[in-house]
């Protein structure tokens, strides 16, 4: 074999494995890094707080958020999503919370479903499916606990 005709099969197979890789790249199961805050809200006399570590979320200041006027973080944990697999959170009064990456689309926004477990460990209660885009923190209330309500927050990255 010459060594222009050694030099283009070296140079298709190279190519060939460079298509591959890509292939492979562009088939790889989307994933999608979401940040879960679990925030305490409660009703306290005077102007309230949030906790410092919270970070500067306007909208804890917005209805419906706005009933409460005092946050604390009771957690914060980040976790991976990968499309199509359920990932579970246990919250600080024990239920369950799943969430999952349904699909990543251009832009990129990320769609989601979230959904808690009943209390005693039981089926799951559907709590949202949502599109949002990266970097961009929304919350869902609702469960009571010691005397105001569990808030989560999420941010996918």
């Amino acid at each position: 074999m010459s060594t222009t005709t050694r030099r283009r099969f070296t140079h298709a197979a190279l190519g060939g494995f460079a298509a591959l890789a890509l292939s492979e790249t562009a088939h790889a199961t989307p994933q999608a890094t979401i940040e879960v805050m679990v925030l305490h809200a409660t009703m306290q006399p005077g102007a309230g707080s949030i906790d410092p570590t919270i970070g500067n979320m306007p909208q804890l200041r917005r209805p419906p958020f706005s009933a409460y006027n005092t946050y604390k973080l009771l957690a914060k944990q980040q976790l991976v999503l990968v499309k199509g697999t359920p990932t579970q959170y246990t919250l600080v009064n024990g239920r369950v919370l799943q969430i999952t990456l349904t699909n990543v689309l251009p832009g990129p926004r990320y769609e989601i479903a979230a959904a808690i477990n009943q209390p005693g460990g039981g089926s799951y209660l559907n709590l949202l499916r949502v599109t949002t885009p990266p970097n961009e923190t929304f919350f869902v209330a609702g469960q009571q606990f010691r005397g105001g309500v569990i808030i989560i927050g999420f941010t996918l990255h």
